[in-house]
Protein backbone atom coordinates (compact mmCIF):
# COMPACT_ATOMS: atom_id res chain seq x y z
CA UNK A 1 0.00 0.00 0.00
CA UNK A 2 0.66 3.62 -0.72
CA UNK A 3 2.07 5.47 2.54
CA UNK A 4 1.75 8.69 1.18
CA UNK A 5 -2.17 9.65 1.98
CA UNK A 6 -1.23 11.70 5.09
CA UNK A 7 -5.39 12.89 5.48
CA UNK A 8 -6.95 9.68 5.37
CA UNK A 9 -8.17 8.73 9.06
CA UNK A 10 -7.47 5.65 11.32
CA UNK A 11 -10.41 3.55 11.03
CA UNK A 12 -10.97 3.69 15.03
CA UNK A 13 -11.05 7.23 14.53
CA UNK A 14 -14.13 6.65 12.21
CA UNK A 15 -15.47 4.70 14.37
CA UNK A 16 -14.91 7.03 17.70
CA UNK A 17 -16.88 9.92 15.55
CA UNK A 18 -20.16 7.16 15.84
CA UNK A 19 -19.40 6.49 19.10
CA UNK A 20 -20.24 9.95 20.09
CA UNK A 21 -23.32 11.79 19.28
CA UNK A 22 -22.59 14.87 16.78
CA UNK A 23 -24.84 18.32 16.69
CA UNK A 24 -25.82 20.05 13.54
CA UNK A 25 -23.78 23.17 12.24
CA UNK A 26 -24.67 25.76 10.56
CA UNK A 27 -25.15 25.01 6.64
CA UNK A 28 -26.04 20.88 7.13
CA UNK A 29 -28.88 19.37 5.87
CA UNK A 30 -31.21 17.71 8.75
CA UNK A 31 -30.53 14.09 9.87
CA UNK A 32 -32.62 11.16 8.51
CA UNK A 33 -30.57 8.31 8.85
CA UNK A 34 -29.61 6.26 11.96
CA UNK A 35 -25.68 6.22 12.45
CA UNK A 36 -24.01 3.63 9.94
CA UNK A 37 -23.43 0.35 11.65
CA UNK A 38 -19.52 -0.28 12.60
CA UNK A 39 -19.29 -3.22 10.81
CA UNK A 40 -19.98 -2.13 7.82
CA UNK A 41 -17.57 1.00 8.07
CA UNK A 42 -14.75 -1.86 8.57
CA UNK A 43 -16.13 -4.10 5.67
CA UNK A 44 -16.10 -1.44 3.81
CA UNK A 45 -12.54 0.27 4.54
CA UNK A 46 -11.39 -3.31 3.47
CA UNK A 47 -12.99 -3.40 0.57
CA UNK A 48 -11.38 -0.13 -0.14
CA UNK A 49 -7.94 -1.12 0.97
CA UNK A 50 -7.80 -4.99 -1.89
CA UNK A 51 -8.98 -1.89 -4.38
CA UNK A 52 -5.89 0.39 -3.52
CA UNK A 53 -3.39 -2.61 -3.56
CA UNK A 54 -4.63 -4.22 -7.01
CA UNK A 55 -4.41 -0.47 -8.84
CA UNK A 56 -0.95 0.41 -7.03
CA UNK A 57 0.17 -3.70 -9.24
CA UNK A 58 -1.84 -2.54 -12.50
CA UNK A 59 0.11 1.16 -12.12
CA UNK A 60 3.87 -0.39 -12.56
CA UNK A 61 5.84 1.58 -14.84
CA UNK A 62 3.90 4.51 -14.28
CA UNK A 63 6.26 7.09 -12.65
CA UNK A 64 6.03 6.62 -8.92
CA UNK A 65 5.51 10.27 -8.22
CA UNK A 66 1.81 9.75 -10.50
CA UNK A 67 1.67 6.82 -9.02
CA UNK A 68 1.14 8.46 -5.59
CA UNK A 69 -1.10 11.29 -6.86
CA UNK A 70 -3.41 8.89 -8.55
CA UNK A 71 -3.26 6.38 -5.84
CA UNK A 72 -3.89 9.10 -3.36
CA UNK A 73 -6.99 10.45 -5.78
CA UNK A 74 -8.64 7.00 -5.70
CA UNK A 75 -8.06 6.57 -2.06
CA UNK A 76 -9.57 9.98 -1.78
CA UNK A 77 -12.63 9.01 -3.64
CA UNK A 78 -13.02 5.64 -2.06
CA UNK A 79 -13.10 7.51 1.46
CA UNK A 80 -15.74 10.05 0.36
CA UNK A 81 -19.09 8.05 0.47
CA UNK A 82 -17.56 6.60 4.57
CA UNK A 83 -16.79 10.30 5.22
CA UNK A 84 -20.27 10.78 4.45
CA UNK A 85 -21.99 8.10 5.89
CA UNK A 86 -19.97 9.16 9.53
CA UNK A 87 -21.44 13.10 8.95
CA UNK A 88 -25.24 11.51 8.39
CA UNK A 89 -24.44 9.34 11.09
CA UNK A 90 -23.13 12.34 13.51
CA UNK A 91 -25.99 13.86 12.99
CA UNK A 92 -28.98 11.39 13.28
CA UNK A 93 -26.86 10.80 16.89
CA UNK A 94 -27.44 14.53 17.44
CA UNK A 95 -31.30 14.54 16.58
CA UNK A 96 -31.07 11.40 18.76
CA UNK A 97 -29.41 13.33 21.93
CA UNK A 98 -31.41 16.60 21.37
CA UNK A 99 -34.43 14.71 21.72
CA UNK A 100 -33.66 12.57 24.85
CA UNK A 101 -32.27 16.10 25.97
CA UNK A 102 -35.67 17.97 25.65
CA UNK A 103 -37.71 14.86 26.81
CA UNK A 104 -36.06 15.00 30.20
CA UNK A 105 -35.96 18.83 29.90
CA UNK A 106 -39.79 19.22 29.84
CA UNK A 107 -40.02 16.40 32.60
CA UNK A 108 -38.23 18.47 34.85
CA UNK A 109 -40.17 21.74 34.12
CA UNK A 110 -43.52 19.23 35.12
CA UNK A 111 -42.11 17.87 38.07
CA UNK A 112 -40.65 21.24 39.26
CA UNK A 113 -44.39 22.85 38.50
CA UNK A 114 -45.68 19.42 40.45
CA UNK A 115 -43.18 20.58 43.28
CA UNK A 116 -43.85 24.14 43.27
CA UNK A 117 -48.31 23.08 43.31
CA UNK A 118 -47.85 20.24 46.12
CA UNK A 119 -45.80 22.69 48.36
CA UNK A 120 -48.16 25.30 47.93
CA UNK A 121 -51.15 23.23 49.20
CA UNK A 122 -49.01 21.72 51.82
CA UNK A 123 -48.57 25.55 53.11
CA UNK A 124 -52.51 25.83 53.13
CA UNK A 125 -52.69 22.64 54.90
CA UNK A 126 -50.16 24.02 57.59
CA UNK A 127 -52.34 27.58 58.03
CA UNK A 128 -56.10 25.32 57.82
CA UNK A 129 -54.52 22.89 60.92
CA UNK A 130 -53.04 25.62 62.88
CA UNK A 131 -56.81 27.30 62.56
CA UNK A 132 -57.98 24.07 63.81
CA UNK A 133 -55.67 23.74 66.49
CA UNK A 134 -56.75 27.65 67.86
CA UNK A 135 -60.94 26.56 67.43
CA UNK A 136 -60.26 23.01 69.42
CA UNK A 137 -58.14 25.38 72.18
CA UNK A 138 -61.12 27.55 72.36
CA UNK A 139 -63.74 24.63 72.91
CA UNK A 140 -61.33 23.17 75.50
CA UNK A 141 -61.41 26.48 77.39
CA UNK A 142 -65.00 26.52 77.40
CA UNK A 143 -65.30 23.42 78.43
CA UNK A 144 -63.54 24.04 81.83
CA UNK A 145 -65.47 26.87 82.12
CA UNK A 146 -68.59 24.88 82.01
CA UNK A 147 -69.65 26.00 78.85
CA UNK A 148 -68.98 23.21 76.61
CA UNK A 149 -70.89 22.57 73.79
CA UNK A 150 -71.55 18.49 75.12
CA UNK A 151 -73.30 19.95 78.66
CA UNK A 152 -76.37 17.85 79.50
CA UNK A 153 -79.59 19.01 78.16
CA UNK A 154 -80.88 18.22 81.96
CA UNK A 155 -78.30 21.14 82.92
CA UNK A 156 -79.82 23.72 80.76
CA UNK A 157 -82.96 23.20 81.52
CA UNK A 158 -82.36 23.12 84.92
CA UNK A 159 -80.44 26.56 84.59
CA UNK A 160 -83.41 28.40 82.26
CA UNK A 161 -85.81 30.79 84.12
CA UNK A 162 -88.45 29.49 81.15
CA UNK A 163 -89.45 27.33 78.78
CA UNK A 164 -88.81 29.40 75.92
CA UNK A 165 -85.23 30.33 77.50
CA UNK A 166 -84.67 26.70 77.96
CA UNK A 167 -85.52 26.00 74.29
CA UNK A 168 -83.30 28.54 72.94
CA UNK A 169 -80.40 26.92 74.92
CA UNK A 170 -80.96 23.65 73.84
CA UNK A 171 -80.90 25.07 70.13
CA UNK A 172 -77.62 26.93 70.95
CA UNK A 173 -76.38 23.36 72.61
CA UNK A 174 -76.89 21.09 69.77
CA UNK A 175 -75.35 24.28 67.06
CA UNK A 176 -72.22 24.06 69.29
CA UNK A 177 -71.90 20.56 69.26
CA UNK A 178 -72.48 20.50 65.34
CA UNK A 179 -69.34 23.18 65.16
CA UNK A 180 -66.89 21.04 67.63
CA UNK A 181 -67.49 17.82 65.72
CA UNK A 182 -66.81 19.67 62.00
CA UNK A 183 -63.80 21.06 64.19
CA UNK A 184 -62.45 17.66 65.07
CA UNK A 185 -63.39 16.18 61.65
CA UNK A 186 -61.73 19.21 59.72
CA UNK A 187 -58.53 18.98 61.70
CA UNK A 188 -58.34 15.25 61.36
CA UNK A 189 -58.64 15.75 57.71
CA UNK A 190 -56.60 18.36 57.35
CA UNK A 191 -53.66 15.97 59.04
CA UNK A 192 -54.50 13.30 56.82
CA UNK A 193 -54.18 15.90 53.64
CA UNK A 194 -50.91 17.09 55.11
CA UNK A 195 -49.15 13.53 55.51
CA UNK A 196 -49.87 12.74 52.38
CA UNK A 197 -49.04 15.91 50.34
CA UNK A 198 -45.70 15.94 52.75
CA UNK A 199 -45.01 12.15 51.63
CA UNK A 200 -45.71 13.74 47.48
CA UNK A 201 -43.28 16.65 47.86
CA UNK A 202 -40.70 14.41 49.13
CA UNK A 203 -41.09 12.00 46.29
CA UNK A 204 -41.20 14.75 43.60
CA UNK A 205 -37.84 16.44 45.23
CA UNK A 206 -36.60 12.94 44.52
CA UNK A 207 -37.62 12.52 41.06
CA UNK A 208 -36.11 15.88 40.54
CA UNK A 209 -32.95 15.35 41.33
CA UNK A 210 -32.57 12.05 39.37
CA UNK A 211 -33.93 14.12 36.22
CA UNK A 212 -31.13 16.95 36.66
CA UNK A 213 -28.17 13.55 37.11
CA UNK A 214 -30.18 12.97 33.82
CA UNK A 215 -30.21 16.26 32.55
CA UNK A 216 -26.72 17.04 32.91
CA UNK A 217 -25.90 13.52 31.37
CA UNK A 218 -27.94 14.20 28.68
CA UNK A 219 -26.08 17.84 28.37
CA UNK A 220 -22.54 16.06 28.25
CA UNK A 221 -23.35 13.94 24.97
CA UNK A 222 -24.62 16.71 23.24
CA UNK A 223 -21.49 18.86 24.12
CA UNK A 224 -19.61 15.66 22.63
CA UNK A 225 -22.01 15.34 19.97
CA UNK A 226 -21.19 19.08 18.71
CA UNK A 227 -17.47 18.35 18.81
CA UNK A 228 -17.66 14.80 16.92
CA UNK A 229 -20.07 16.45 14.26
CA UNK A 230 -17.79 19.32 13.98
CA UNK A 231 -14.66 17.21 14.02
CA UNK A 232 -16.53 15.12 11.28
CA UNK A 233 -17.29 18.14 8.53
CA UNK A 234 -14.07 19.30 9.08
CA UNK A 235 -12.65 16.13 7.86
CA UNK A 236 -15.46 15.84 5.01
CA UNK A 237 -14.55 19.52 3.98
CA UNK A 238 -10.37 18.81 3.96
CA UNK A 239 -11.33 15.58 2.00
CA UNK A 240 -13.37 17.50 -0.61
CA UNK A 241 -10.66 19.97 -0.64
CA UNK A 242 -8.26 17.25 -1.55
CA UNK A 243 -10.02 15.79 -4.36
CA UNK A 244 -9.70 19.09 -5.79
CA UNK A 245 -6.40 19.43 -4.92
CA UNK A 246 -5.35 16.10 -6.42
CA UNK A 247 -7.44 15.75 -9.63
CA UNK A 248 -4.97 19.26 -10.47
CA UNK A 249 -2.04 17.52 -9.60
CA UNK A 250 -2.60 14.59 -11.68
CA UNK A 251 -3.34 16.57 -14.73
CA UNK A 252 -0.47 18.57 -14.27
CA UNK A 253 1.54 15.30 -13.93
CA UNK A 254 0.27 13.35 -16.89
CA UNK A 255 1.67 15.32 -19.40
CA UNK A 256 5.00 14.77 -17.78
CA UNK A 257 4.84 10.83 -17.47
CA UNK A 258 4.00 10.69 -20.85
CA UNK A 259 6.83 11.22 -21.93
CA UNK A 260 8.88 8.94 -19.40
CA UNK A 261 6.50 6.21 -20.69
CA UNK A 262 8.41 6.33 -24.14
CA UNK A 263 11.68 6.24 -22.40
CA UNK A 264 10.25 3.08 -20.20
CA UNK A 265 9.18 1.41 -23.23
CA UNK A 266 12.59 1.74 -24.57
CA UNK A 267 14.40 0.91 -21.30
CA UNK A 268 11.92 -2.58 -20.98
CA UNK A 269 12.86 -3.87 -24.58
CA UNK A 270 17.07 -3.15 -23.76
CA UNK A 271 16.09 -5.21 -20.51
CA UNK A 272 14.74 -8.41 -22.70
CA UNK A 273 17.08 -8.55 -25.39
CA UNK A 274 19.88 -8.54 -22.11
CA UNK A 275 17.85 -11.49 -21.11
CA UNK A 276 17.84 -13.30 -24.47
CA UNK A 277 21.51 -12.66 -24.42
CA UNK A 278 22.02 -14.44 -21.56
CA UNK A 279 19.15 -16.99 -22.53
CA UNK A 280 20.93 -17.49 -26.00
CA UNK A 281 24.12 -18.80 -23.85
CA UNK A 282 22.37 -20.97 -21.77
CA UNK A 283 20.56 -22.44 -24.37
CA UNK A 284 24.17 -23.32 -26.49
CA UNK A 285 25.47 -24.62 -23.29
CA UNK A 286 22.16 -26.55 -22.68
CA UNK A 287 22.25 -28.20 -25.81
CA UNK A 288 25.86 -29.21 -25.79
CA UNK A 289 24.96 -30.80 -21.84
CA UNK A 290 22.29 -32.96 -23.80
CA UNK A 291 24.38 -33.63 -26.57
CA UNK A 292 27.06 -35.05 -24.09
CA UNK A 293 24.79 -36.83 -22.43
CA UNK A 294 23.01 -38.66 -25.11
CA UNK A 295 26.42 -39.85 -26.27
CA UNK A 296 27.24 -40.82 -23.54
CA UNK A 297 24.35 -42.99 -23.12
CA UNK A 298 24.96 -44.06 -26.46
CA UNK A 299 28.20 -44.82 -25.97
CA UNK A 300 27.02 -47.26 -22.78
CA UNK A 301 24.10 -48.68 -24.59
CA UNK A 302 21.52 -46.57 -23.54
CA UNK A 303 18.57 -45.12 -24.86
CA UNK A 304 18.93 -41.63 -23.96
CA UNK A 305 16.84 -41.49 -20.84
CA UNK A 306 13.52 -40.80 -20.01
CA UNK A 307 12.85 -37.33 -21.24
CA UNK A 308 12.39 -33.92 -19.55
CA UNK A 309 9.10 -34.06 -17.18
CA UNK A 310 5.76 -32.15 -17.97
CA UNK A 311 5.83 -28.52 -17.53
CA UNK A 312 2.18 -28.54 -16.33
CA UNK A 313 3.40 -28.36 -12.26
CA UNK A 314 6.85 -27.80 -12.78
CA UNK A 315 7.05 -25.23 -10.70
CA UNK A 316 6.91 -24.77 -6.84
CA UNK A 317 5.21 -21.64 -4.98
CA UNK A 318 7.94 -18.73 -5.14
CA UNK A 319 6.06 -18.07 -1.83
CA UNK A 320 4.58 -19.85 1.06
CA UNK A 321 1.54 -18.34 0.56
CA UNK A 322 0.05 -17.25 -2.59
CA UNK A 323 -2.31 -14.30 -3.27
CA UNK A 324 -2.43 -12.84 -6.26
CA UNK A 325 -3.09 -8.96 -6.79
CA UNK A 326 -3.02 -8.65 -10.15
CA UNK A 327 -3.05 -11.22 -12.56
CA UNK A 328 -1.15 -12.17 -15.91
CA UNK A 329 -2.56 -10.88 -19.18
CA UNK A 330 -3.82 -7.67 -20.72
CA UNK A 331 -5.52 -4.78 -19.00
CA UNK A 332 -6.77 -1.53 -19.27
CA UNK A 333 -3.80 1.14 -17.30
CA UNK A 334 -6.08 2.84 -14.95
CA UNK A 335 -4.44 6.66 -15.34
CA UNK A 336 -4.13 6.62 -19.21
CA UNK A 337 -7.36 4.11 -20.01
CA UNK A 338 -4.76 2.47 -22.56
CA UNK A 339 -4.60 -1.89 -23.07
CA UNK A 340 -1.06 -2.80 -21.76
CA UNK A 341 0.40 -6.57 -21.43
CA UNK A 342 1.42 -7.31 -18.07
CA UNK A 343 3.93 -10.27 -18.47
CA UNK A 344 3.63 -12.14 -15.14
CA UNK A 345 1.77 -12.41 -11.73
CA UNK A 346 1.89 -9.89 -8.78
CA UNK A 347 2.01 -11.70 -5.14
CA UNK A 348 0.74 -9.79 -2.30
CA UNK A 349 3.25 -9.87 0.50
CA UNK A 350 4.97 -7.73 3.02
CA UNK A 351 8.13 -6.67 2.95
CA UNK A 352 10.80 -9.23 3.54
CA UNK A 353 8.72 -11.72 2.93
CA UNK A 354 11.22 -14.81 1.50
CA UNK A 355 11.32 -15.39 -1.95
CA UNK A 356 11.87 -19.27 -2.87
CA UNK A 357 13.16 -20.62 -6.10
CA UNK A 358 10.36 -22.43 -8.43
CA UNK A 359 12.18 -25.15 -9.35
CA UNK A 360 15.93 -26.34 -9.89
CA UNK A 361 18.22 -24.59 -12.12
CA UNK A 362 20.98 -21.92 -12.29
CA UNK A 363 20.37 -18.09 -11.09
CA UNK A 364 21.79 -16.27 -14.49
CA UNK A 365 21.39 -12.60 -13.80
CA UNK A 366 20.85 -10.62 -10.38
CA UNK A 367 21.25 -6.81 -9.98
CA UNK A 368 19.29 -4.23 -10.92
CA UNK A 369 16.54 -4.26 -14.09
CA UNK A 370 15.12 -0.81 -14.53
CA UNK A 371 11.49 -0.69 -13.45
CA UNK A 372 11.58 -4.40 -12.55
CA UNK A 373 14.20 -2.88 -9.54
CA UNK A 374 16.22 -5.91 -8.02
CA UNK A 375 16.19 -8.59 -9.98
CA UNK A 376 17.07 -13.02 -10.08
CA UNK A 377 16.72 -14.63 -13.38
CA UNK A 378 16.73 -18.50 -12.94
CA UNK A 379 17.00 -20.57 -15.43
CA UNK A 380 15.78 -24.54 -15.35
CA UNK A 381 16.91 -26.00 -18.75
CA UNK A 382 15.15 -27.88 -21.01
CA UNK A 383 11.47 -28.87 -20.20
CA UNK A 384 9.19 -30.52 -22.95
CA UNK A 385 12.18 -29.46 -25.46
CA UNK A 386 12.38 -25.94 -24.50
CA UNK A 387 14.24 -23.87 -22.43
CA UNK A 388 12.70 -22.28 -19.77
CA UNK A 389 13.02 -19.55 -17.04
CA UNK A 390 11.48 -17.80 -13.77
CA UNK A 391 12.10 -14.00 -12.91
CA UNK A 392 11.63 -12.92 -9.41
CA UNK A 393 11.14 -9.00 -9.05
CA UNK A 394 11.20 -5.98 -6.59
CA UNK A 395 13.58 -7.66 -4.17
CA UNK A 396 14.14 -5.58 -1.18
CA UNK A 397 17.62 -4.01 -1.36
CA UNK A 398 20.39 -5.94 0.07
CA UNK A 399 18.29 -8.78 0.55
CA UNK A 400 19.39 -11.21 -2.85
CA UNK A 401 20.79 -14.24 -1.52
CA UNK A 402 22.24 -15.73 -4.30
CA UNK A 403 24.77 -15.16 -7.20
CA UNK A 404 25.02 -14.99 -10.72
CA UNK A 405 26.21 -19.01 -11.94
CA UNK A 406 24.76 -20.18 -8.65
CA UNK A 407 23.30 -23.32 -9.02
CA UNK A 408 19.94 -23.48 -6.60
CA UNK A 409 17.32 -26.49 -5.69
CA UNK A 410 13.51 -26.10 -5.44
CA UNK A 411 11.94 -24.29 -2.37
CA UNK A 412 15.94 -22.90 -1.98
CA UNK A 413 15.42 -18.88 -0.29
CA UNK A 414 16.77 -16.72 -2.90
CA UNK A 415 15.92 -13.30 -1.69
CA UNK A 416 13.34 -11.38 0.14
CA UNK A 417 10.00 -9.64 -1.17
CA UNK A 418 10.87 -5.88 -1.44
CA UNK A 419 9.18 -2.61 -3.61
CA UNK A 420 12.09 -1.26 -5.98
CA UNK A 421 11.76 -0.29 -9.18
CA UNK A 422 8.46 1.11 -10.63
CA UNK A 423 6.66 -0.36 -7.44
CA UNK A 424 4.56 1.61 -4.73
CA UNK A 425 3.69 -1.14 -2.20
CA UNK A 426 5.39 -4.75 -1.49
CA UNK A 427 4.92 -7.62 -3.41
CA UNK A 428 6.82 -9.66 -5.85
CA UNK A 429 5.90 -9.67 -9.26
CA UNK A 430 6.86 -13.76 -10.71
CA UNK A 431 7.57 -14.65 -14.33
CA UNK A 432 7.64 -17.50 -16.29
CA UNK A 433 9.31 -17.49 -19.84
CA UNK A 434 9.88 -20.11 -22.52
CA UNK A 435 12.11 -19.91 -24.95
CA UNK A 436 12.68 -15.85 -24.73
CA UNK A 437 12.46 -13.16 -22.88
CA UNK A 438 9.58 -12.24 -25.14
CA UNK A 439 7.97 -15.87 -24.44
CA UNK A 440 6.18 -15.29 -20.96
CA UNK A 441 3.40 -17.32 -20.18
CA UNK A 442 0.88 -17.51 -17.49
CA UNK A 443 2.73 -18.63 -14.10
CA UNK A 444 -0.52 -19.91 -12.55
CA UNK A 445 -0.60 -22.34 -15.16
CA UNK A 446 2.57 -23.82 -14.22
CA UNK A 447 2.79 -23.99 -10.43
CA UNK A 448 1.83 -26.45 -8.94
Amino acid sequence: MSKTSGWRRPLAAAVAVLAAAAVAFAGAAAPTEAAPDKDDLERQRAANEAAIEQLEMALEGTDVELQRTYLDLEQANLELPIAEAVLAGAQAEFASAQKELGEITEALKQAEAQRDDVAEQLAKDVELARDARLSLGALARDAMMGRAAGDSELLVLLGSSSIDEAARDLMAVEAASRTQQSVIVQAQESAGANKNRQARLEAVTLEIADLKVKAEEALARADAAQAAAEQAKRELDELQASLERLAADLEAKKAADEARQAEYEAENEQIKKDLDKILEEERRKAAEEEAARKAAQQANGGSGGAGPPAATGFFGRPLSALRVGSPFGWRVHPIYGSWRHHDGVDLSASCHTPIYASAPGKVVFTGWAGGYGNRVVISHGNVDGQLMFTTYNHIWNGEIWVSTGQSVERGEQIANVGTTGASTGCHLHFEVGIGSASGVVDPMNYIS
